[in-house]
């Protein structure tokens, strides 16, 4: 009897130390955003249904508006005239768009606005993302979106390489749509981040 109960004691003190062991890697990779640990915290993929993306980020607009307002910026969306279908978890959507805005609100200087263009360009729905900064800033959006994801891809060091959960994160979501995000010259300007996906 008395080694049957110090046996499930000892069982019972293994689970708790084990559960509080993951407690505190899930908040480690939270504080110190590894690209990883951070990317699967932060969003797991859900059911994908057609969904229009221009109506989707029009919802979104709002609360994205706020948060670049509040670093002393603006945005600006061009939604397409038509609907532009695509196969889409909108929670990912969501998480993807807020991780690029965060990444506008690092980079950009305060009385910028961060342009949102949705178009179609053959079979895939795109949203050039750029930054509109005063006339005494460089445009830095998608160059530092660029840095951070060769840094992720080659293991360098770079100045501006900071978010780089970020831009796992987006990657991972484009990813899950079977389709990309990169930085790429915009029909906006010079180069800024380019999501592109399928249409359906």
């Amino acid at each position: 009897m008395y080694p049957v109960r110090i046996g499930a004691a000892i069982v019972a003190v293994l689970l708790i130390a084990v559960f509080w062991r993951l407690l505190r890697k899930r908040a480690t990779a939270s504080d110190t955003g590894s690209p990883d640990e951070a990317a699967a915290i932060a969003w797991t993929a859900g059911a994908r249904s057609r969904a229009d993306i221009c109506q989707v980020m029009h919802e979104e607009s709002e609360s994205l508006g706020e948060r670049l307002r509040a670093a002393g910026m603006s945005m600006e969306l061009r939604p397409c005239a038509r609907p532009l279908h695509v196969r889409l978890d909108p929670s990912g959507l969501r998480v993807l768009l807020a991780q690029v805005v965060d990444l506008a609100c690092r980079v950009m200087p305060s009385g910028g606005t961060l342009q949102m263009l949705v178009r179609a360009d053959g079979p895939h729905a795109v949203v050039n993302f750029m930054d509109l900064v005063p006339e005494a800033h460089e445009r830095r959006l998608g160059r530092c979106f660029n840095e951070a994801s060769a840094f992720r891809s080659n293991r360098r060091h770079g100045r501006d390489a900071l978010p780089l959960a970020g831009v796992a994160l987006c990657a991972r979501i484009a990813g899950e749509h079977q389709g990309r995000i990169y930085a790429a010259p915009s029909p906006l300007g010079s180069l800024g981040i380019t999501l592109r996906l399928p249409l359906c």
